[in-house]
C-alpha cells in the first residue's frame, strides 16, 4: 500500500474526515418517512427477497397474495423476506405503512422451477477478504480503528451469510476464493471462527488471494485438521443425480487465472456426469477482446476453447465464478455462466443453486444482517458512488432458472 492509501486510510479510520455516506446522512431532510433504493432483489418459485437504502422511519406493511409481514423501519437499510406465494406467478407487493411516505406497489413474477424432483441444495460464498479492514482503492471506507479483528466486517460477513444459508436449507457450502485477503495464520483462524460449529459440509476453492507472494501459509496447511474440504486441483462432488465440480483456476503469485492446467481433467468430471453439472471456479471467464471487468480472469481464447470442449462433451452445464466482486451472467451456447458478487461488499451476497433432474435455479440474495447492511450500504459509495450501480445486475441475471438441454 503506497503512501497516499495507507494516510487515506488512517484519516478515515479515525472518523474526522466525512465519507460519501455521511454527506448523504447529513443531507436528508430529517422530517417524514423516505423509501430510497426499495427493490425485489431476489425471487424464487415461492418467495421474494426486498431490500432498501432507506425506508421508514415508521410501521411498515408488505402485502402479496396471501403474505404479509410488518417491517419495524428504522430510516436506514433493510431486508425483508415474503415466503409461501404462488408458483410462476405475476404478482403485486403493495408496500403502505406510516414507514413509507406513499403507497409503493412493486411488480415480480414468481419463476417456475426447473422439471424433475429436486436432488440437492448448496449455497455458495466468495471474495470475503478476511483480514482486510478498509475498502475502496484510496481505503477510503473503514470501520473505527478499534473494531476488534474478529468482529470486522468480513467476518461478520461471513458469520451472517452462513446463518441465512443455514436457514435457506443448503446441504452444502461452496467457498469460491479469496476468503482471506492474505495467507496468514491469523487470517485463517478468524475464517475458521466465523464456520463456528456449523452443520454443513464447507469446501473451499482458492483464489488469488490464496496463493499471492506474500502468503507466510499455505492454504491446504492452514486448513489441515478443519472440517474444510480443500480443492487443490479439482474435485467432483455424486449428488446422485447431478455433479458438483470444484476446480482450482488459480496461478502461484499471480492474479489471472487459468483453465489449462485443470482442462482434461475437468471434462473427464463432466463425461462422467449423470444429470447436470455445476462447476464452481474463482475466477471469471472473459469473453471479448476488451476487458469488461476488473480484475481480469481467464484469458477470452483459454476460456472458449475450454468452454466449446464442455459444449460438446456436457452441454448440461451451469459455470459460476467470484473475483470481480459484480454478479453476472452471459451465455456460450447451451451453457449459462454467472458471476456472483462479494459477501461483504456493495451489495453483499451469497448464492443458493437447487439441482433438479432437469435443470438448476441460482438465487442471489443480500445479507440481511443489520451491522453487514450498514457497512455493505457504505461501500455502495466507492468509485463516487458508481459501484452500488455496476456490481448488482438484473434481477433476471442474478435468479436464473436453467433447463438442461436433452
Amino acid at each position: 500500500m503506497g503512501p497516499l492509501r495507507h494516510g487515506t486510510q488512517l484519516l478515515i479510520g479515525s472518523g474526522r474526515f466525512p465519507t460519501l455516506s455521511d454527506w448523504r446522512q447529513r443531507a436528508r431532510p430529517g422530517q417524514g418517512p423516505t423509501a430510497r433504493g426499495l427493490r425485489v432483489f431476489a425471487v424464487e418459485p415461492t418467495a421474494v427477497q426486498l431490500d432498501w437504502a432507506a425506508l421508514g422511519p415508521g410501521e411498515v406493511s408488505f402485502r402479496c397474495a396471501d403474505t404479509h409481514a410488518v417491517v419495524e423501519a428504522d430510516g436506514g437499510p433493510g431486508v425483508v423476506e415474503l415466503d409461501g406465494l404462488p408458483t410462476g406467478r405475476a404478482l403485486t407487493i403493495t408496500v403502505a405503512g406510516a414507514g413509507v411516505p406513499r403507497t409503493i406497489e412493486l411488480p415480480v413474477t414468481t419463476p417456475s422451477p426447473p422439471p424433475g424432483e429436486v436432488i440437492a441444495r448448496i449455497a455458495t460464498i466468495s471474495d470475503s477478504h478476511i483480514g482486510e479492514s478498509t475498502f475502496g482503492y484510496l481505503h477510503t471506507i473503514g470501520e473505527p480503528r478499534n473494531t476488534p479483528p474478529d468482529e470486522a466486517h468480513s467476518v461478520r460477513a461471513v458469520r451472517a451469510a452462513l446463518r441465512s444459508i443455514e436457514a435457506w436449507g443448503a446441504d452444502r457450502l461452496i467457498c469460491k476464493g479469496d476468503i482471506v485477503d492474505q495467507s496468514h495464520p491469523a487470517h485463517w483462524k478468524r475464517f475458521l471462527g466465523a464456520l463456528g460449529t456449523t452443520p454443513l459440509a464447507v469446501h473451499l476453492i482458492p483464489g488469488n488471494h490464496e496463493v499471492k507472494r506474500r502468503r507466510s501459509v499455505e492454504a491446504a496447511d492452514a486448513l489441515a485438521g478443519s472440517k474444510v474440504h480443500y480443492t487443490d486441483h479439482l474435485d467432483s462432488i455424486d449428488l446422485g443425480g447431478a455433479s458438483l465440480v470444484l476446480a482450482n483456476s488459480t496461478i502461484v503469485d499471480h492474479e489471472r487465472g487459468r483453465l489449462g492446467d485443470i482442462r482434461f481433467d475437468l471434462l473427464d468430471a463432466l463425461r462422467a456426469t449423470e444429470g447436470g453439472a455445476l462447476v464452481a471456479i474463482h475466477h471469471h471467464l472473459r469473453n471479448g477482446r476488451a476487458i469488461n471487468a476488473w480484475p481480469v480472469g481467464v484469458p477470452t481464447d483459454e476460456a472458449d476453447a475450454v468452454l466449446d470442449d464442455i459444449v460438446a462433451v456436457h452441454p448440461a452445464t451451469m459455470i459460476t465464478s467470484g473475483h470481480v466482486h459484480r454478479n453476472r451472467l452471459r451465455r456460450h451456447g447451451p451453457l449459462v455462466l454467472t458471476c456472483v458478487g462479494s459477501v461483504k461488499d456493495y451489495p453483499g451476497v451469497w448464492a443458493g443453486y437447487v439441482f433438479h433432474e432437469g435443470g438448476i435455479r441460482q438465487v442471489v440474495r443480500r445479507v440481511g444482517d443489520p451491522s453487514v447492511l450498514a457497512w455493505t450500504e457504505r461501500t455502495g459509495d466507492a468509485l463516487g458512488g458508481f459501484y452500488r450501480y455496476w456490481t448488482p445486475s438484473t434481477l433476471a441475471k442474478r435468479c436464473p432458472v436453467v433447463t438442461w438441454p436433452r
